[in-house]
């Protein structure tokens, strides 16, 4: 550990580097360098072009019980409080699902069928925003609502609504209940990334996940509950021609195919994320 007084911005950036390297977190450098610019409160830019410059001395301490923190599992995303998606910014903290890259692919879905139509979409289990923030503000025509059930997630839900500057209504309850159908309108687009996965994937999860909430993650034995429960329930509330579009887990395109294809959906679609893996499945309602 390098000495608190007059130590650089380099110097404290590979302290943090190598400590985290040590306790083999997979991308020391990239989470090293977010920890040291969230402490000093500094862009990437600064932190390169300012190398030689002193740290702030007061700053310090927090940036080492930060990195312990995440030494010890906690998630970064909980630690910087932010995190990117799409082309927002997004409060996280502990109570909310972490926005992850994968449901990028569900937004670009979404965004392509909707483009600059005046298409009324509801985003079911919502949790930080991230999927209706993002479609409000790339179809700004669109008119969006987002459910969520969660009382710990849901003030995440309108501090990003309101820090992206997005027209988006929230709406507090259980996407589960028939009540909720009640508070929204008709639909041309229903989107959801819903808790999905398996007892045995919960048993298993890795050390970062264990912190994020267990209703965001689990979908029942089999995973299905969601995709089982929310299309049987918001068919209803779907248009003709209208779409629903789940995120997926690994392996699940058949059985929530054979789910949609129950409830009479056609144009059934997969899509795929960066490593091939089907990330999302829709269908077009008749």
């Amino acid at each position: 550990m390098v000495n608190g007084a007059g130590v650089t911005y380099s110097q404290v950036n590979r302290e943090i580097r190598q400590r985290l390297a040590e306790a083999g977190i997979e991308n020391a450098t990239f989470e090293a360098t977010k920890l040291t610019c969230w402490a000093a409160g500094i862009s990437k830019e600064t932190l390169l072009l300012e190398a030689d410059r002193s740290f702030p001395t007061e700053k310090l301490k927090k940036l080492r019980q930060a990195a312990e923190k995440r030494v010890s599992g906690y998630p970064l995303q909980y630690l910087l409080g932010t995190w990117d998606f799409y082309s927002g910014s997004f409060r996280v903290g502990e109570g909310v699902l972490i926005p992850r890259s994968d449901t990028e692919v569900l937004c670009e879905q979404a965004i392509r069928f909707i483009g600059q139509k005046p298409l009324t979409v509801l985003d079911l289990c919502s949790g930080s925003g991230c999927i209706a923030v993002t479609i409000a503000k790339e179809c700004p025509n669109s008119s969006v609502y987002a459910i969520e059930k969660s009382e710990a997630a849901y003030p995440y839900l309108t501090e990003n609504i309101k820090s992206n500057g997005a027209a988006v209504t929230p709406v507090l309850c259980d996407a589960l209940s028939a009540d909720s159908l009640e508070r929204v309108p008709d639909c041309d687009v229903i989107l959801s990334n819903p808790p999905y996965l398996t007892k045995a994937d919960m048993q298993s999860l890795q050390k970062e996940v264990t912190f994020e909430p267990a209703m965001a993650l689990y979908g029942d034995a089999d995973g299905l509950l969601f995709y089982r429960e929310l299309t049987s329930l918001w068919t209803a509330k779907l248009k003709s021609g209208g779409l629903l579009a789940y995120e997926i887990g690994c392996g699940q395109e058949k059985d929530v195919r054979s789910i949609l294809e129950q409830h009479g959906y056609i144009s059934i679609c997969e899509t795929h994320d960066l490593c091939g893996i089907i990330r999302t499945l829709s269908g077009i309602k008749p």
